[in-house]
């Protein structure tokens, strides 16, 4: 009967959709197809509702649903048996319910129902979800709630039916601990009011009530909990009871369902015009998850626990490198790494998180850091001694060395008697400002400065007796607005100037610091009123603090404009940071709900209008004050004590540091952390629009799509009309035809962030274009290849049109393996045996190629390719220069979405090509035996005459080959290693690679002139590439880990002859992972190092791939005047990024002209 009911259907969608084609436009109207039974993907309903409506007989099951608010569709459970059935499935478990936004285990679980004891770990839809499904519908409008189905004994043959009306949640929630009031049914009685979920609610407190909170009653352990009442003699504890005690509480196994009543032809669902849809923009905050990160702090510098003594409370980046600053005494590579002594401060790589190498020795902890113009780092904190010296509350770093400048001389004093604190520093216009518990500030000549818990200084750290703002308590943070018209105050202060100015203020910047009376703070609560936190920008003001408050104010007349307040388990507002997309963030000790609009502590009031989830940070709309559901996944803070310091990186990425142990990189894997957090920022770029949408096989029932892939690409939807129909990860699909017929595909990026759509693609009753397909296209990326794929050698000439490629494979491309998307899957076997190169051919046709400009061929390198069309190489990308066989490697290592989305497009000339059938070789090259992934595909596609690129310009013909310098192949090893005499050489290269060079590879100091006029002789040496990690190196360094220097040294004396006066030397380095070159002992370029001195322990700046070193060699032209007539000494010193570099290598060729 289902199977006529469905023939109908599609009968009458083909009958209908023919009159409305008929007899309206297009673009003008939405698709005409009812058959929205949910039974495939393409047939989607937008409710289980909607599938109840339109069959009464529908059965609980799995169906596929869509509304107008989701990307895609997706599969869901459908109970159509309670209570006039239509509702879906959200959650399902039994204790151990969560109120994360992400939600709870793998969603693709709630597509079934068995109801059995498998069914017990909590399954939670992500709060993305559950809106999508609602469609734009508030929860607070939707008639019968939210209904949950509960087990009402413990064998779990019945259930007991609660419905929840939550009249302020707009979007869905989880509802869990939150302050939201509610309305509750239970069975078929009458709705009663409920109060608060926090406080729990029902009819009575026994199996008439439910527990939504989490207290020492259940043992901290939610679910959709019976009263403290409830009670049982039967089976309360097994594995396989849908009752479990959880201190006095009984949690049943249990349901939840929505129940929108929303139909496919609402008018939400709109037709999508010719030009397709838009490229979704992704969201301006960072990803929940944190960025893999092995390292961390460790230990206690003070030895307390207490707010304010936490690990990390500090951050401030300086070129590559993010300073670190707090309360520890050490950095630590994973949870179980040995710890290494820094104490109050340590460098990590901005990017990776790796730790630079750089320690420091500081007394007490650093509270704030800060940039200097200079590149100097300033430090503040309450210590009093920075690696052995005397320094009180700051200290000058230099971050080139690591060492304390010594034109620093600020001393800091207390003349209450207290300890020195300086807790908040910043630079403006030139001009730097202090705050924190200190009463008098002395340097450069200037003594005794009266600046009363807040200072200004110069650059140079002169105290400036002009600005005084005297306030009566201590100042915990500061800001200052980009005009620098005034400073923002933040802390335990009542007064400023002897006037009323409590916990937070603002004052003048102009000489004498004159408060702003024209507004006053009001807190959130009578007492504990001190604000710890304040962040200015684009026009607005942030002050966070205690009593759990964020307020936002207009800094034009500081008006408020907005509130939030943490509650339930909430906490004061710690720190504050703004970013350049325009989110605020702000940290707390508080891990359950922030609610908006809300401005009272305890007493919320009814003026809230969202609640949201906060695990120790969340995001705000800067502009707006508004919330945005901003928290990351599941991060754990050792004490609860949440973040104390938040940056934003160069790079987008947030930096969140505490006392934080534990977070998530994604919804299953985790990670120790210490002390901190990186929530990278995401990918901003959407995906490109699919090119070359075309139809094949086309009938009166379904069509095939084809189109070229997209880099970046994780997945492809296609839609029809008004919405998606089918969701792939090749760049084929075979879908059915409906409604107008109009398609449209659009790629995915693996975070979901979806690009532009093709424009619309029509198709007639029969699956045939509208229009001709572009027959420009003559290789697609699905062609056939014949390919050899074995470690026996190929013909010489198996490029060639003419070579006979009857005896090898073929296959649909993407031919390979350990990728996704292939059309041709091989299987690796173990590495040995695989062959390290594969060669395969296609071929195209060209009717007349002179009427034509030429071809475009874009190959997939994976690892490394050389291409070949008619067999006359065209390019080669990632593979060395010179002759190459099937046991040439390539020259870096690639996945192969990354090598898909970095083709190199060469153009052919139609010179190159031949009337009627042209050839398509590739060879493939792996970058080493064990690669877990290998493909070969290309395109070749037709440039329209006029329309070729504009040649490269030629270079100057090269002049005939000089004599090369006279030098053993190998030198003799127990001999210095000879002046290499190029005095005759006029011209070209006379530094190849292979070439013999002095290395010093030992972590003794070489000396201070070893890049002049040191003596060379007990050096060894050896043939270039030197280093270890690098198995094309000719001369690798057998080390062992531990023995590794982070600097290596590398010098050749040259016997250059007379240096007249256009003589030029030109030299190519290798820098991995940072190199200083010398000429002469004088410094002419260093590459990926810091600034200032450079000493043997110094690290480079950032690690760098040998792959990327061999691929971005540094030129350098040296200056004439670093030159003398005969010997000269070229010198390089390469640093690691870090000790324990998995590759540290050398090579630099050299050429000159007279």
């Amino acid at each position: 009967m289902k199977f006529l009911r469905r023939c109908l259907a599609l009968g009458l969608a083909s009958i209908t959709g023919f009159g409305v084609l008929a007899l309206s436009p297009v673009a003008a109207q939405a698709a005409v197809d009812p058959l929205h039974d949910g039974l495939s993907e393409a047939t989607a309903a937008a409710s289980c509702w909607e599938i109840k409506q339109n069959d009464p007989r529908s059965e609980n099951g799995t169906y596929w649903l869509q509304t107008a608010t989701m990307d895609a569709p997706r599969q869901f459970f459908c109970d159509q048996s309670t209570d006039g059935g239509g509702w879906v499935l959200i959650g399902r478990g039994r204790e151990g319910w969560e109120t994360w936004s992400q939600g709870k285990g793998d969603e693709s679980k709630l597509a079934t129902r068995s109801r059995t004891p498998g069914d017990f770990d909590v399954i939670q839809a992500s709060h993305e979800t559950v809106n999508g499904l609602l469609g734009g519908t508030k929860v607070s409008d939707l008639a019968d709630g939210v209904m949950v189905q509960r087990a009402w004994n413990y064998r779990g043959t019945a259930y007991q039916t609660v419905r929840m009306q939550f009249p302020k949640m707009s979007d869905f929630i989880w509802p869990f601990k939150s302050a939201h009031p509610v309305n509750v049914k239970f069975n078929r009685e009458w709705w009663v009011n409920g109060g608060i979920v926090w406080s729990g609610f029902g009819t009575n407190t026994g199996w008439g009530y439910v527990n939504l909170t989490a207290s020492p009653q259940n043992k901290y352990t939610m679910g959709w909990g019976y009263g403290p009442l409830a009670s049982s003699w039967y089976d309360t504890s097994s594995s396989t009871s849908f009752f479990h005690r959880n201190g006095s509480i009984i949690n049943p196994y249990a349901e939840v369902y929505v129940r929108p009543e929303l139909r496919s032809t609402d008018s939400s669902f709109r037709a999508i015009g010719d030009g397709g849809t838009a490229a979704e923009t992704q969201k301006a905050s960072v990803s929940e998850y944190a960025a893999p990160t092995m390292w961390g702090v460790t230990g206690n510098l003070n030895g307390s626990i207490q707010e304010g003594n936490i690990q990390v409370q500090a951050f401030e980046q300086i070129g590559s490198t993010m300073y670190v600053g707090g309360n520890f005494t050490g950095v630590q590579k994973g949870k179980n790494g040995s710890a290494i002594t820094s104490n109050g401060l340590a460098a990590f790589d901005a990017t990776t998180g790796v730790w630079t190498g750089q320690t420091f020795d500081f007394n007490n902890q650093v509270k704030d850091l800060v940039e200097l113009p200079s590149g100097k780092l300033l430090a503040v904190g309450d210590f009093t001694k920075v690696n052995g010296e005397t320094h009180v509350g700051t200290v000058l770093i230099d971050p080139a060395t690591g060492q304390i400048d010594p034109s620093w001389n600020l001393q800091v004093r207390n003349g209450n008697g207290g300890r020195v604190s300086v807790k908040s520093a910043k630079v403006i216009d030139g001009r730097i400002y202090l705050a924190g518990a200190f009463t008098h500030l002395s340097g450069n000549g200037v003594s005794s400065v009266y600046a009363r818990n807040a200072g200004r200084l110069d650059l140079n750290g002169t105290p400036d007796r002009s600005w005084n703002p005297e306030i009566n308590g201590t100042v915990v943070d500061i800001d200052v607005d980009e005009a620098d018209t005034y400073l923002y105050a933040a802390g335990f202060f009542t007064r400023i100037h002897d006037r009323v100015a409590e916990n937070a203020a603002r004052v003048e910047t102009s000489a004498g610091a004159t408060l702003d009376q024209s507004w006053s703070f009001r807190h959130s609560y009578l007492i504990g009123k001190y604000q710890q936190a304040v962040t200015v920008g684009n026009g607005r003001a942030y002050f966070g603090g205690s009593q759990h408050s964020l307020f936002g104010y207009n800094t034009s007349d500081m008006t408020r404009t907005s509130g939030s307040i943490t509650m339930q388990n909430g906490g004061d507002l710690q720190a504050t940071t703004r970013s350049a997309t325009g989110v605020i963030y702000g940290s707390c000790h508080c891990s359950d709900f922030t609610f908006q609009d809300a401005y009272h502590y305890l007493a919320l009031g009814n003026t809230w209008t969202r609640a949201d989830e906060i695990q120790w940070v969340g995001g705000w709309d800067e502009a707006t004050g508004r919330q945005l559901g901003w928290t990351p996944y599941r991060l754990s803070s050792l004490r609860s004590t949440g973040a104390w310091s938040l940056e934003m990186a160069d790079d987008g990425a947030l930096w969140a540091g505490g006392d934080f142990n534990y977070s998530y990189t994604s919804k299953t894997d985790g990670q120790w952390s210490g002390g901190f957090v990186r929530m990278p920022a995401r990918n901003a770029t959407a995906p490109a629009v699919p090119a070359n949408l075309r139809a094949s096989d086309g009938n009166s029932q379904q069509v095939t799509l084809k189109w070229s892939s997209v880099p970046g690409a994780d997945s492809y939807q296609i839609l029809r009309d008004d919405r998606t129909i089918a969701t792939t990860t090749s760049t084929s699909v075979t879908v059915p035809l409906g409604g107008n017929n109009r398609f449209f595909v659009r790629a995915v990026a693996s975070d979901g962030l979806v690009g532009a759509s093709t424009h619309a693609y029509v198709v007639d009753s029969n699956g045939k274009p509208d229009q001709s397909d572009d027959a420009t296209l003559l290789v697609d990326e699905d062609a056939t290849w014949a390919y050899h794929w074995s470690t026996d050698a190929v013909a010489s000439d198996w490029a060639q049109t003419s070579f006979d490629d009857s005896s090898w494979s073929r296959g649909t491309a993407p031919i390979g393996y350990g990728a996704t998307g292939l059309g041709t899957v091989l299987k690796p076997g173990a590495a040995k045996t695989r062959p390290v190169t594969t060669y395969a051919r296609t071929t195209f046709t060209v009717a007349d190629p002179s009427a034509i400009g030429g071809v475009n061929v874009a190959v997939t390198a994976d690892d490394g390719a050389v291409v070949y069309v008619n067999g006359t190489e065209v390019v080669r990308q990632r593979m060395s220069e010179g002759a190459v066989d099937g046991s040439t490697y390539a020259s870096a290592s690639v996945s192969s979405p990354s090598a898909r989305a970095d083709r190199q497009l060469v153009f052919v000339p139609a010179s190159s090509l031949v009337a009627g059938t042209n050839t398509l070789a590739v060879e493939t090259h792996l970058n080493y035996r064990s690669s877990s992934s290998m493909s070969v595909d290309g395109t070749v596609k037709v440039v329209a005459k006029g329309a070729e690129p504009k040649p490269e310009p030629q270079p100057e013909p090269e002049p005939q080959p000089q004599p090369q310098p006279d030098e053993p192949i190998v030198p003799d090893p127990d001999k210095p290693l000879e002046v290499l005499d190029v005095s005759g050489v006029n011209f070209g290269e006379f530094l190849p690679t292979g070439m013999y060079w002095n290395y010093w590879n030992s972590k003794d100091n070489p000396g201070a002139d070893w890049n002049s006029t040191g003596d060379l002789s007990k050096w060894k040496h050896g043939a270039s590439p030197l280093g270890w990690g690098d198995r094309d190196a000719g001369t690798p360094f057998d080390l062992a880990p531990s023995d590794r220097a982070i600097t290596n040294y590398f010098a050749r004396d040259v016997n250059l002859g007379t240096i007249s006066a256009d003589f030029e030397l030109t030299l190519t380095v290798r820098a991995d992972d940072g190199a200083v070159v010398y000429i002469n002992g004088t410094e002419v370029k260093r590459i990926n190092m810091p600034e200032g001195t450079i000493t043997p322990n110094t690290n480079a700046k950032s690690n760098v791939s040998l792959g990327t070193a061999k691929n971005n060699l540094q030129t350098i032209t040296v200056p004439r005047d670093l030159l003398k007539d005969g010997v000269n000494r070229i010198a390089v010193e390469e640093h690691a990024n870090y000790a324990g570099a998995v590759s540290v290598s050398f090579d630099l060729k050299a050429s000159l002209l007279r």
